[in-house]
Order: C-alpha cells, then sequence, then structure tokens
C-alpha cells in the first residue's frame, strides 16, 4: 500500500504540474487574494500560500515529489511519510476547487501510514537496518483507524445517498447521462434501462455491505481477500466508465493495505528472485544517500511517556474520525460539537463522502468560449479556434486534458461560486493572445449550454447561459 500511495502521488503531481500556473499562481484563476476572501478557513495550514509564483510552486512541487520518491523506496518511512502528507494537505488547502472524494481518501490514508509501520518490509529501511522487527500480523490502533475510514468510504457513502438508488433505481441512469463524465462504454450501456436499474442495486448494496466482509470472524482471512478483490473490480469498472480521474486507482491502492498474510506469504514466494534484485538496488540507493545526507540508522522506539501520549493521540483522533463520519449521517440529530471541528480543518481530517449523494447532479451541459478576432470573427478557444458552433459535441469528456479542469468546469457553473468567472475570463483571453501562432481576440464570452437531465430519456432542449464576459 505505500508503494502504490507514493506511485500515486508522484502520478497526480505530474499531472497537476501541466496546468501549474493556472491552478496555482497568482497570474492563474485562482489567485491567493481569492482564495483568502472566499474559500480558506482559519485554521488551513498550507506552504503553497506563501507565495504566488508559479516558480515557487515549483521548487514546492520539486520537494513533493522527492518526498513521494523516498517513500516509495521505504526510505526514512515514517519521515517521509510525515512529509508527504505534509506536502498533500498544503496542496489540498491551495486550490480545493478541484478537489473530489479521491484526493480526500489519499489524504486521509496517508495520515493514518505515519503511524502504521509500512516501512518494515519492502524498503530501504529493512534492508539498512536488518535488526528491525517484521510482524506478519499487526494490530494497532492506526491499523483499526484505517480499516474504519475504508469503511466510512462505502457504507458512509451508501448511508448518504438518497431514494435514486435504494428505492426507484434512477440513479445509475442519471449518473451515465452526465455527459461531462461519461465515456463510450457508458454512453452505449446508457440505453439499457433494465441494466441501469440492476448496476445502481449492485452499486447501492456493495457500497453498504463491503465492509461487513472485513469483519467476519470465521475465515477471516478468506473474507478480507473476497473484500479487496470485490473493491477492485467496483474501481475499475468505475475507471472505464466514468472520467473521474485518479479515484479508481486511489481506491484500488489505499485497499491493498487490507489484504491478509495468506496473500502476502504467497506474493513473497513468487516474487522472491525479483525481491532480492530490488533489494540490491534500495541498497545501493540507501547507501549514497545515506553518504550524502549522514543521517544514523532510524529509530521506531520512543521513551515510554512519548508512546502514551502517541497512544491517547491515536484513540482520540480515531474517535474524532469516526464521530465526523457519523455526524454526517443525515438522519442522526446529535452532530460533532462545532468547538473541535477545528481539529478537523487543521488536520484536515475532515471528510465527505456523498459521492453521487443524496441525489445525482442533473445539471449536463458543455462550454463554449466564444472569442472575437480583430477581424470581428467569432472562434471557439475551447475547440482550438475553430467557428463557433452550438451544437453538443459528440464526447464532452474530450473537451477536457484533465479530470481536474473538469472538476474545475464544474465548479464554475455553480452559482454560489460566480466569483470565479471572472478569474477564468480573463486568464482565458490572455494566455490564448500569448499564443503567437494564434489570432488575437478582443474579447471573450464563456456560455455554458446548460442541458438538465430529464427522467425516462426526456429530451432537454439546451440552454445557452452567459457566464461571464471580457473585453479590452
Amino acid at each position: 500500500m505505500r508503494i502504490c500511495i507514493a506511485a500515486i502521488i508522484m502520478f497526480d503531481l505530474a499531472i497537476r504540474i501541466s496546468d501549474l500556473e493556472m491552478f496555482y499562481s497568482n497570474t492563474g484563476v485562482v489567485p491567493l487574494a481569492m482564495l483568502f476572501e472566499h474559500q480558506w478557513n482559519d485554521y488551513f495550514i498550507s506552504l503553497h500560500v506563501i507565495s504566488g509564483l508559479w516558480q515557487v510552486q515549483a521548487i514546492l512541487f520539486l520537494a513533493a515529489f522527492i518526498f513521494a520518491i523516498l517513500l516509495f523506496i521505504g526510505y526514512r518511512t515514517k519521515l517521509f511519510t510525515f512529509l508527504s502528507w505534509l506536502m498533500l494537505l498544503s496542496l489540498h488547502n491551495r486550490n480545493g476547487y478541484i478537489l473530489q472524494g479521491g484526493d480526500d481518501l489519499l489524504r486521509m490514508v496517508l495520515f493514518w501510514g505515519i503511524f502504521i509501520p509500512w516501512g518494515k518490509k519492502y524498503s530501504c529501511d529493512s534492508i539498512l537496518d536488518p535488526e528491525l522487527k517484521e510482524n506478519k500480523i499487526i494490530c494497532t490502533i492506526a491499523c483499526v483507524a484505517y480499516l474504519l475510514q475504508i469503511c466510512y468510504i462505502y457504507s458512509g457513502s451508501a448511508l448518504l445517498k438518497g431514494s435514486e438508488w435504494h428505492n426507484d433505481y434512477s440513479a445509475m441512469y442519471y449518473v451515465y447521462g452526465l455527459d461531462q463524465i461519461a465515456t463510450p462504454i457508458t454512453k452505449y450501456l446508457f440505453y439499457y434501462p433494465e441494466l441501469l436499474k440492476k448496476l445502481t442495486f449492485l452499486a447501492y448494496y456493495f457500497e453498504l455491505l463491503v465492509p461487513i466482509l472485513f469483519f467476519i470472524p470465521f475465515k477471516h482471512q478468506y473474507f478480507r481477500i473476497i473484500g479487496v478483490i470485490s473493491i477492485i473490480i467496483f474501481h475499475l469498472f468505475n475507471g472505464i466508465t466514468l472520467f473521474i480521474g485518479l479515484f479508481p486507482l486511489i481506491g484500488i491502492g489505499t485497499s491493498v493495505g487490507i489484504l491478509p498474510a495468506l496473500v502476502m506469504d504467497k506474493f513473497d514466494n513468487v516474487t522472491i528472485i525479483l525481491k532480492e534484485r530490488i533489494a540490491n538496488s534500495f541498497l545501493v540507493i540507501s547507501k549514497y544517500i545515506n553518504n550524502i545526507i549522514g543521517w544514523k540508522k532510524p529509530v521506531y522506539l520512543l521513551p515510554k511517556p512519548f508512546n502514551n501520549i502517541k497512544t491517547a493521540f491515536l484513540i482520540f483522533i480515531t474517535l474524532f474520525v469516526f464521530d465526523w463520519n457519523f455526524s454526517n449521517l443525515p438522519f442522526v440529530e446529535s452532530k460533532l460539537s462545532d468547538n473541535l471541528r477545528f481539529i478537523g480543518y487543521g488536520l484536515r481530517l475532515d471528510q465527505n463522502w456523498g459521492m453521487f449523494a443524496p441525489g445525482v447532479f442533473k445539471d449536463d451541459g458543455w462550454y463554449v468560449m466564444d472569442g472575437v478576432t480583430k477581424r470581428n470573427e467569432h472562434i471557439d478557444l475551447l475547440r482550438n479556434g475553430s467557428k463557433i458552433n452550438l451544437k453538443k459535441p459528440v464526447n464532452i469528456v474530450s473537451l477536457f486534458k484533465n479530470d481536474r479542469l473538469r472538476k474545475y468546469s464544474e465548479s464554475l457553473i455553480l452559482d454560489y461560486n460566480s466569483y470565479m468567472r471572472g478569474y477564468f475570463c480573463n486568464y482565458s483571453k490572455r494566455v490564448w493572445n500569448e499564443n503567437k501562432s494564434k489570432e488575437k481576440i478582443k474579447s471573450l464570452n464563456v456560455f455554458y449550454m446548460s442541458e438538465f437531465t430529464l427522467p425516462d430519456y426526456i429530451y432537454s432542449k439546451p440552454k445557452s447561459e452567459l457566464l461571464c464576459g471580457c473585453d479590452e
């Protein structure tokens, strides 16, 4: 799980850095002034807000990438787990407009990873320190908290879902009707209403009941294997049918830690030769890094008073996160005290797993970016300067370079985020005009072609909504 999470962090950073100026600098669509005025929480912690220069952001991205590499190879694992979590928390606080549920899951599991001894196996630490004890069965408070966290994602999500999911089973009809996240396979499945109802039924009861497999006392390891395999299949299916970014990879990677010793023993036997070669490579890397930094071998044991403090802290945080998720449920009247919420916001333990809940978002549509050239011709910036065409694109997903841009566009159409639109319009106009190979524009109007999803395949005529405009 450590290796999977570190790899996902590196992959995520590689995707994000392609939009470094747009999403993380003062010359982009989320300048610090707007962030502090509209989305900042006084308890947030973020190194990424120390400067609005993209060059500073690039240095922070590089540092986070290096930390993730060292986490990947398991070098000074506890230290670089903490630093990776801190950088991820900082990055998420810098721009929340492009976050989705997978980001929260990654951040939460990485937090619990700080207290899980996942550096004692498949790591540089275990090679550099042969005396490091390796236990096949690990049972700590942090492991319990991690397992509960996985339960919150699935059962918690199901309990937040409304009647579309467990009454008329129409939810997947609306999910697959969202062209902004629909893949070609989705569009094919969309026209089988009975199949969509069955998929809704399966998705809802899978989320609701899959955590039970982790707590069955008899044949415990086998049921855990079934649970993890089910989660992997669930996310793989979502990955090929929905354009939801890294969520499927994050869902799979964070579930690997549930695999029991039965599986890992077989994995060890199959990969013994490969492990020896990797171990030799890790040993060379570890010695090279040690020669540069000059640190001693990692120390895992704390003085007894500190161990007691850590245990008390973990118990409190585990109960705190449980209560936070429990308080999110609509039928719970007793809510988490506002006097304690600063802990959740400060450590970013705040979470809500309402994916497509209580109902599915139905305001679908696509963007048209109408730029007027010096010759008074109308071109669409989103379609590389082609002539304006209000007709619905064959593949709306193809208009977005990545899921971060899609998520941002989803945030942009919400009325309570209307303050974002002027920044987006001015940024888009400036970037277009800075490209010497493209004809300059003197004004830009951003339209949203709203196509509300109606039940039973009823046609909804798209309506053009002007979101923002900017002139010379």
